[in-house]
């Protein structure tokens, strides 16, 4: 009997001291940070940023001792790219009282931000996709996602290849066109464009070839590719299939090892951007990625998911140990340095139009003999042009 009192105290114990996203425990002084990130949907599933959050948080936790001696503690909750999952999935992490909340890739974040707006919960992200995370007064990007990624590769095909013809293929989801895409038109028309074919096709075509045979038709400079990171690999291939001679840029969604694996051939020369420092960069914040993460194919999902929890470990390092406290430190950044990435400045004036994005600036990769070059060797930022769309 007293063997199996003995037994049953282990494992209370035991079950008191794990970590991880379990329910919020009355008894201890961790800091908790809510994470909304989509997973297992039809539209894309991005687990990798939600697995290196995690390892961040072990990483602050077992080595560097916490926040000023507290624990971090992650609350995940999964989206399916719907908008009422990604509402419950708000409403779900109120409880567990975070003082933020993570945002991974969730497609169907504008259905969440209006409740952090309402409850004061700073919503952090370094991967926005579009719309209201780009401008909701709760959401404050580290990175500009798919924004900055545009707008460093125009600027950099504007100014440096001096395009006069442009393609693109894009996924077709509600409100790309209206937000992005038109606005890129806008843009290029102003800065001397004179040929734009832009064309949607649905994130799981049985077949990309005739999507980008209709954006390429006209023999362009350059293919803009605005799709996750599954789609990327069976466009590159579709590409290659029809002999297109346009220098083709991907997204920072698909600056990943296993997209140009899954490519093979069709991946050589390909461009890309990226919010982070490339891969094989001797930075010690790029190697405690790698070593905390332990990925065999790295990606800048994975480098954004990590990036963001050390981010905000540094800021809640200030005392920041409520949401109020955590805007206010946010508020305050002026040139704060970012893990793996440019300086960032949340002054909600960064990028004309797009409140939220603390942080425009990217680097060009292209893939070149297996691994990802760095093409210009420093960060560039299209945020200027911008202001041509008014």
């Amino acid at each position: 009997m007293k063997r199996l009192a003995v037994i049953v105290l282990l494992a209370l114990v035991a079950a008191a001291c794990s970590g991880g996203g379990g329910a919020g425990r009355k008894d201890d002084n961790a800091i908790v940070l809510g994470m909304v990130n989509q997973e297992d949907a039809p539209i894309g599933s991005f687990p990798e940023a939600r697995e290196a959050a995690e390892a961040a948080v072990a990483h602050v936790n077992e080595d560097l001792g916490g926040v000023n001696g507290r624990p971090l503690r992650l609350q995940v909750c999964k989206t399916t790219g719907t908008p009422e999952s990604s509402a419950a999935c708000a409403n779900s992490l109120l409880a567990k009282r975070p003082v933020a909340v993570l945002g991974g890739v969730d497609l169907g974040a504008a259905a969440s931000l209006p409740v952090f707006e309402k409850a004061g919960i700073p919503y952090v992200g370094a991967t926005p996709a579009l719309g209201e995370e780009l401008t909701s007064p709760a959401a404050w990007m580290l990175a500009g996602g798919a924004v900055a990624d545009l707008l460093g590769q125009a600027d950099y095909a504007l100014g440096t290849l001096k395009v006069k013809k442009v393609g693109g293929v894009y996924v077709d989801l509600p409100g790309v066109l209206s937000t992005v895409l038109s606005a890129a038109e806008v843009v290029l028309r102003g800065k001397g464009v004179t040929d734009i074919k832009l064309i949607p096709a649905k994130a799981d075509a049985a077949d990309f070839a005739p999507a980008v045979k209709a954006a390429t038709a006209a023999t362009p400079d350059v293919l803009f590719v605005l799709f996750p990171a599954r789609s990327c690999a069976r466009i590159m291939s579709a590409a290659r299939s029809l002999n297109v001679k346009a220098k083709a840029f991907y997204p920072s969604a698909c600056a990943s090892q296993a997209v140009v694996d899954a490519a093979g051939a069709a991946a050589e020369n390909a461009y890309f951007t990226s919010a982070f420092l490339p891969f094989d960069d001797p930075s010690p914040e790029v190697a405690t990625w790698k070593a905390e993460v332990r990925a065999t194919k790295p990606n800048a999902l994975s480098q954004a998911g990590f990036a963001v929890v050390m981010d905000v470990y540094s800021l809640l390092q200030n005392g920041a140990d409520t949401p109020a406290a955590v805007i206010t430190e946010l508020k305050a950044t002026m040139g704060r340095p970012g893990f793996m990435a440019h300086e960032y400045t949340c002054d909600r004036r960064q990028v004309s139009l797009l409140a939220a994005v603390c942080n425009p600036y990217v680097r060009l990769l292209q893939y070149k003999g297996g691994r990802f070059v760095d093409l210009t060797g420093a960060w560039a930022s299209g945020a200027d042009l911008v202001k041509l769309f008014g």
